[in-house]
């Protein structure tokens, strides 16, 4: 009987630490995601001082579909941040790379397929490369930002190769 009792408690422990790992695990991406929104908002107004006048046209909406294809769209933009001069970015492209092998580690733990490694960037798109870092920043703080509000779709692995598989 004793023993039983213990085995149930075991269980149970291990049952509750399994639940609320994907919790943590969010909620410890939703704070990198801030922090890193927080370091390209001083980064612009420290070192892009743009007039609001000026329409850098439509933005891009890139929807978060899963944890598939956020991994890949985060891949993509800290692929374009690297291009130079971005000695100001580098602590924003560390925290992209922690924030991408933190999304990995998930992926891994759900199942989830990885993305392939990008290519280097082509010469055409490094032709003005202080306004590309502007624009990049830009949408890497408005996908943080809708990040944010999604945090659910992390439970999902979905991307546009892939077809969609709900995570428990």
């Amino acid at each position: 009987m004793q023993s039983s009792l213990i085995f149930f408690f075991l269980i149970t422990a291990l049952v509750a630490i399994g639940v609320s790992r994907p919790t943590a695990t969010e909620e410890r991406i939703r704070i990198m995601a801030r922090t890193i929104i927080t370091r390209i908002k001083k980064i612009k107004n420290e070192h892009f001082q743009m007039s609001p006048e000026i329409d850098f046209g439509p933005d891009i909406d890139t929807p978060i579909d899963g944890l598939t294809s956020v991994s890949v769209h985060l891949s993509y933009l800290q692929l374009r941040l690297r291009v130079p001069p971005a000695l100001h970015l580098q602590q924003v492209q560390v925290d992209l790379e922690t924030l991408l092998r933190t999304l990995e580690g998930l992926a891994i733990s759900q199942g989830c397929p990885l993305p392939n490694p990008e290519t280097p960037a082509h010469k055409d798109e490094t032709a003005f490369p202080v306004t590309s870092n502007y624009l990049y920043l830009l949408e890497l703080q408005r996908y943080l930002e809708k990040l944010c509000l999604n945090m659910d779709k992390l439970k999902w692995c979905k991307d546009t190769d892939v077809a969609e598989t709900f995570l428990f």
